[in-house]
């Protein structure tokens, strides 16, 4: 990289920086950064799903005890227990600098709402949907009902049974 201004030096004009690490805002960053969260991820014994690349798994004696999400430098943790989740920040914080931002309630634009005597999690995208249709003068528009059978119901009778079915899919 060229040597920023104010840092030159006389008698070494025309010098470059060689970088040893990658810095916040380059091409590669991101890719040197997930790099080096697979290999903490992996010293934390957490194993990287094969149906997401950005979904970490632990597991203790067969049963999934810890999940994190990853999208770049965010992370949503869900634990067993309270202890998994502590422990694994405290883990995490040795490698790197972390912020807790405590119980999750945004992630990628999309509201998680807890409700812990029912046992259930529910995601809305609303605040996202208002502020894209602000962004386009939209906001003031009349909603609609979308056309939907609300009579149906899915089945696992109407999924593929045979390979060559779901490739057909």
């Amino acid at each position: 990289m060229e040597v920023p201004e104010g840092v030159k030096e006389k008698g070494k004009e025309g010098w470059y920086w060689k970088l040893t690490k990658a810095l916040y805002g380059l091409k590669q960053a991101g890719c040197q950064w997930k790099k080096k969260l697979d290999k903490i991820m992996g010293k934390l014994d957490l194993k990287k799903s094969q149906a997401d690349n950005c979904l970490y798994i632990r597991h203790e004696d067969g049963v999934v005890t810890l999940l994190i999400l990853a999208y770049v430098d965010d992370m949503a943790v869900a634990g067993k227990n309270l202890e998994h989740v502590q422990k694994f920040k405290k883990d995490v914080a040795k490698h790197v600098e972390i912020t807790d931002l405590g119980e999750l309630h945004y992630i990628l634009g999309i509201q998680v709402k807890h409700d812990r005597t029912a046992c259930t999690i529910s995601l809305n995208q609303t605040t996202y949907i208002h502020n894209v249709l602000e962004c386009f003068g939209m906001e003031n528009l009349n909603p609609v009902s979308t056309p939907l059978n609300t009579k149906g119901r899915l089945s696992a009778a109407q999924s593929p049974q045979t390979k060559e079915e779901a490739k057909l899919t």
